[in-house]
């Protein structure tokens, strides 16, 4: 009976190499305020970080905030995402801006109705989307066919 042994070695290697698609990473990630890990500040970040894509994590929200000038980013604010606009009804999620003014998340924080995002600045300067987040790609309109995120 050898080759029962052979048999058992090779149903493990066919296992072991199934490939499965890989789930989100636990605890979720998520950009804070002072983080300095991201990186290529204003352009479309689920270019690379999607499902497939080269980058180490599948965002589900992302994007990159400016001052007024459009040019230098700004830093340490706080995304808040409204059921209803400008600042209103419930309270979905909040998402920090990082240090070098991008935020991220794995996680899946947006349900799949209206979302109104507003912006605050680090100094409490505060601004709204008028119209509800059509995905949470936001640098692919954001800096392409509109106005990038701003706040002062």
């Amino acid at each position: 009976m050898k080759i029962f042994p052979g048999l058992l070695l090779v149903s493990v290697i066919i296992v072991a190499c199934k490939k499965e698609p890989v789930p989100p990473p636990f605890p979720p990630v998520f950009s804070v305020h002072g983080g300095t890990t991201s990186h290529n500040n204003g352009q479309v970040c689920m270019t690379c970080h999607t499902a497939g894509g080269p980058g180490p994590n599948n965002w589900i929200v992302a994007g990159s905030v400016f001052q007024p000038d459009y040019v230098t980013p700004a830093v340490n604010g706080t995304l808040f995402f409204w059921s209803q606009s400008g600042g209103t009804g419930d309270l979905i999620a909040t998402l920090q801006v990082d240090g070098l003014g991008n935020f991220f998340t794995t996680s899946s924080i947006l349900p799949g109705t209206d979302v109104y995002p507003q912006i605050q600045g680090a100094q409490g300067d505060i601004r709204n989307m008028p119209i509800p987040a059509p995905n949470g790609n936001c640098s692919s309109c954001h800096g392409v066919t509109q106005n990038p995120i701003w706040v002062n």
